[in-house]
């Protein structure tokens, strides 16, 4: 039976692999296409008592049920004396057992189903997951539930998830890319507790009992929004999901909100010493959050300068036409109350002042507003693409929907957006590019050897640059 439901979800993923890759295929030059209609079905929207939030979509083609849960927590609410907190949290309440299940046997359990299941804490959510055959569901969400209400957090299992994190920030500096980015957050967000970063001090100080207080903190049903999508009936699923939930008591202590960042008022350069032969860097700034009108005007932008891959802007011009790149590109990640906006680079140490020079060349001409209608509509295009066929399935639709509603975004967001992508002109990139694009006021972080570098930082035309270490590797 075992190997039965291994390959029913085997040839599931095969089918949605092989139906993407057909998607996807070229078309031919002569046949044309009527646009996309982008109309997906609503999942139904439930309260339990508790106050618990739970959307509902039935999908009957495979007999596969998929829970996602998005929980009101976040790596934000870390004491900034026991960084990684929330992070060890999420990972120790799926290794660390249940109050009636001994790690192990959880493990045994979800092996025998072959169901997917997994727990974790980001920089400003919660969330679980469960994938599971429909004729285990019943067994697999009484695991799910008592993991995240009832989560044992074994002293075994504390202790080598401790170990093994802090073994794991010992080799991060290995990786320049990684480290450039670890520093570059932590000096864009000064000052804000989305800046936070672990080192293995924090770690080491963190005890079993601040990860027990941390989930007692935030774990309530009514901080917890469910997806629950695949081959179930409406009221059978209600009653199922209200059994194991609905006994969770409510918090009377919302979560709190957390201020978004400050903007950046001037340039700000730092180099971090690292004898290599190659350069990172990693520049940006704060850009329109997901809630402001100008959000799908951005996207477009960003993915004219570096995100739209080979064609883009960056790709095209600094590792293809110059050669002196091996990897670069730029990114825009939209939250609520902010957005951030930054580019990247990884370079030989003695071209490392060039390609910087192109990128800031690129930013200044893209700000000036020199866009091509043929870029335009080739980003326009292929956000579109991507966009539509990132819901090919009822779990991704479901739990779209939860996570509208966790940011506080209409329920039409997601239908309303290829619109609203269409829509996009060259004047609103070029509105916006003045607006939100100010390479004068980014936050620039170089990480490499200050010997090699073709050029003297003590004298850099884009002003004084910052020497900093970091604090990564500190034990007190």
């Amino acid at each position: 039976m075992n190997k039965l439901k291994i390959f029913v979800l085997s040839l599931f993923f095969i089918v949605a692999a092989c139906s993407q890759a057909t998607r996807f295929g070229p078309i031919p030059a002569s046949e044309s296409f009527k646009p996309i209609v982008f109309n997906p079905p609503v999942p139904e929207r439930i309260e339990l008592e508790n106050g618990m939030i739970v959307y509902l979509l039935e999908d009957h083609e495979l007999p596969l049920i998929n829970i996602s849960a998005c929980i009101r927590t976040g790596s934000i609410y870390d004491p900034p004396e026991l960084a990684n907190l929330a992070a060890m949290t999420g990972g120790l309440m799926r290794t660390g057992g249940t109050l009636h299940m001994t790690a192990d046997e959880v493990d045994r359990q979800m092996e025998a189903m072959s169901a997917q299941f997994t727990v974790g804490i980001g920089l400003e959510q919660g969330s679980a997951s469960l994938n599971v055959l429909k004729e285990d569901f019943e067994k697999a969400i009484a695991i799910f539930a008592d993991t995240l209400m009832h989560p044992a957090f074994e002293k075994e299992q504390f202790e080598i998830t401790s170990a093994t994190t802090i073994q794991g920030l010992r080799q991060l500096p290995d990786n320049p890319q990684s480290l450039a980015f670890r520093e570059y957050k932590k000096l864009l967000y000064a000052g804000n507790p989305r800046g936070v970063q672990p080192s293995i001090a924090t770690v080491k100080r963190i005890r079993r009992e601040n990860i027990i207080a941390f989930h007692g903190k935030f774990f309530h049903p009514n901080n917890m929004l469910l997806a629950v999508s695949g081959d179930f009936s409406r009221d059978a699923m209600i009653a199922q999901i209200r059994k194991q939930f609905g006994s969770w008591p409510k918090s009377a202590d919302p979560v709190p909100a957390v201020a978004p960042p400050q903007q950046l008022q001037a340039m700000k350069l730092y180099h971090l010493q690292k004898q290599l032969s190659q350069s990172t860097i990693v520049l940006g700034h704060f850009a329109p959050p997901k809630t402001h009108p100008d959000y799908f005007a951005f996207q477009v932008l960003d993915f004219i300068i570096g995100s739209g891959g080979f064609t883009s802007r960056l790709f095209s011009q600094v590792r293809t036409s110059q050669g002196l790149a091996y990897s670069v590109g730029s990114y825009y990640r939209a939250d609520i109350g902010y957005g951030v906006f930054g580019a990247y680079c990884m370079t030989k140490a003695d071209t490392t002042n060039r390609a910087f020079s192109v990128i800031m060349e690129i930013l200044e001409n893209i700000k000036k507003g020199n866009i091509a209608q043929q870029e335009l509509e080739w980003a326009k295009g292929s956000i579109l693409n991507n966009f539509i066929f990132s819901f090919t399935s009822s779990a991704q639709i479901a739990a779209q929907q939860v996570s509208l509603e966790y940011d506080g975004l209409p329920s039409d967001f997601i239908s309303t957006a290829p619109d609203r992508i269409r829509s996009v002109t060259l004047t609103d990139l070029k509105r916006v590019a003045d607006t939100w694009l100010n390479p004068d006021r980014m936050l620039v972080m170089v990480v490499g050897d200050k010997a090699q570098l073709d050029v003297q930082l003590d004298a850099w035309k884009w002003g004084r640059v910052n020497t900093i270490s970091s604090d990564i590797l500190n034990e007190k």
